[in-house]
């Protein structure tokens, strides 16, 4: 989820024939418990070269967490997608415990372009989630070359999956369209196990018809000038020459000078 907010902005796919899904991104944090919450912990965490985060869902109790900074940050740049599944080791003393996890959410300060905080959601790997999956159109369309437009409608689709099954992105290839011609959501098949949660009959993209352009009104025949109204004809303007604004000035002296006697 991407979200930019007064104070920091925030951050929050299998193959057919004809429609190409890319791999959620996956990766991995490493970081530790965090003792004590409120805005000064959090920012003596960030003194300390780390990340403050809270880990919940999934039926337990939420978690203080601080992640590393450096690979952090290095890992939040690097990914394209923000749907993030992120193995989050943490530390607790001597003990170290790896969490599936989604990244939920991630603040961003406006100024410095630092992460703030990062929200952890504890995944079950065996239950599906629900997830908003961007859609990406690939190929040219021949109604295109005929001077057709490229309308898409849809630019994400909710898709229902396992964890390790979640595609990243859909590709939805356009190669076949000629204007008129329109794909929806039922024309698109992700695979066994990955359900799109859509009204099938929604329009994901189509090609319309050019609009056609009114024809100007004919001219004037040669030789004839169209008398415009006389409300639009506009007066040549006067040019002032040093002259004519030395005469002027005279003229308001005198008139001026008349009216004192």
């Amino acid at each position: 989820m991407v979200n930019y907010g007064a104070e920091a902005r925030t951050v929050p796919f299998l193959r057919s024939p004809q429609y190409g899904v890319g791999a959620m991104a996956q990766t991995v944090f490493h970081g530790q418990l965090r003792q004590k919450a409120g805005k000064g912990a959090a920012r003596q965490a960030r003194r300390d070269g780390f990340i403050p985060g809270v880990l919940y869902g999934g039926g337990d109790e939420p978690l203080l967490v601080q992640v590393e900074r450096t690979s952090a940050e290095r890992i939040i740049r690097r990914l394209e997608s923000h749907n993030i599944f992120a193995d989050l080791v943490l530390k607790n003393g001597q003990e170290e415990k790896t969490v599936n996890t989604l990244v939920k959410e991630i603040q961003i300060d406006p100024v410095t372009d630092r992460v703030l905080h990062i929200d952890f959601f504890r995944l079950k790997m065996d239950r599906a989630v629900q997830m908003m999956v961007p859609v990406r159109l690939v190929g040219e369309a021949p109604g295109v070359k005929a001077g057709g437009i490229v309308d898409q409608t849809l630019r994400e689709l909710r898709v229902e999956a396992l964890p390790k099954d979640m595609p990243g992105h859909i590709d939805v290839d356009v190669s076949g369209l000629n204007i008129g011609d329109a794909i929806l959501v039922k024309d698109i098949s992700l695979g066994a196990g990955i359900r799109i949660d859509e009204d099938e009959t929604r329009v994901v993209v189509s090609v319309l018809a050019p609009q056609r352009v009114e024809e100007a009104a004919p001219a004037a025949a040669e030789g004839e000038a169209a008398p415009a109204p006389a409300e639009e004809v506009a007066a040549e303007p006067e040019v002032i020459t040093q002259e004519k604004a030395e005469e002027r000035r005279r003229a308001k002296e005198q008139s001026k000078a008349e009216e004192e006697k």
